[in-house]
């Protein structure tokens, strides 16, 4: 744990930031190693359910760059407020070798120290893929509706609302992000942009 990114968010302004701040920096002056970079991003007054944030879309930017190996949070609902969301991201972040730290849940972190780290992952696989069918269906549903409104799927060359489909169609369907921007041949970061970003109207998420 060398290079580590701080993520806070509260979803109204009655809730309190400096809380999670305090909690997380007590941690931090606690370890017997101290990060060489600590990186510190926050989303004030946005909704966990929503992954169109500017400071989570950052924290995977940076993730998916590996310019840090460890994603600390106040709690896993701070990341995601939807679980399934919440772990797949992390099995996702453990395939670019990024691992996570709940500060207040021990029993959930997967820093690389942890020696049931990869029990945890794979119990925390299982769970996505018992979800994964149902997500899969309602992307198809929404990819069948696109079809009946006329959109050529894949046609266009340019990074596209069909773009978008296809990109969350194979998100669903277990694909790293690599995996798809190299099946798209679109970058890294345009794949995530377009995984992540606003709502894509007639798919039901």
């Amino acid at each position: 744990m060398d290079k580590i990114a701080i993520y806070y968010r509260v979803s109204t302004d009655k809730q309190d930031l400096a809380s999670q701040r305090h909690t997380v920096e007590k941690w931090l002056d606690e370890l017997p190693k101290k990060p060489s970079k600590v990186f510190v991003l926050q989303d004030e007054g946005i909704s966990g359910k929503h992954e169109n944030r500017p400071g989570y879309k950052q924290l995977m930017s940076m993730a998916l760059q590996r310019q840090i190996d460890t994603i600390v949070v106040y709690r896993l609902d701070r990341l995601s407020r939807n679980a399934t969301v919440a772990i797949r991201t992390l099995l996702e972040m453990d395939e670019y070798g990024v691992g996570f730290i709940s500060v207040t849940q021990p029993v959930l972190n997967l820093g690389h120290s942890n020696p049931f780290r990869r029990t945890m992952l794979a119990a925390f696989a299982e769970i996505a893929e018992i979800e994964r069918e149902t997500i899969v269906q309602r992307v198809r549903s929404g990819l069948d509706a696109a079809k009946k409104r006329g959109t050529k799927l894949g046609a266009p060359s340019k990074v596209s609302r069909d773009k978008q489909v296809e990109a969350r169609a194979l998100k669903a369907e277990g694909l790293s992000f690599r995996r798809i921007a190299q099946r798209l041949d679109l970058s890294l970061g345009s794949v995530h942009a377009l995984v992540t970003g606003g709502d894509l109207g007639g798919l039901d998420e």
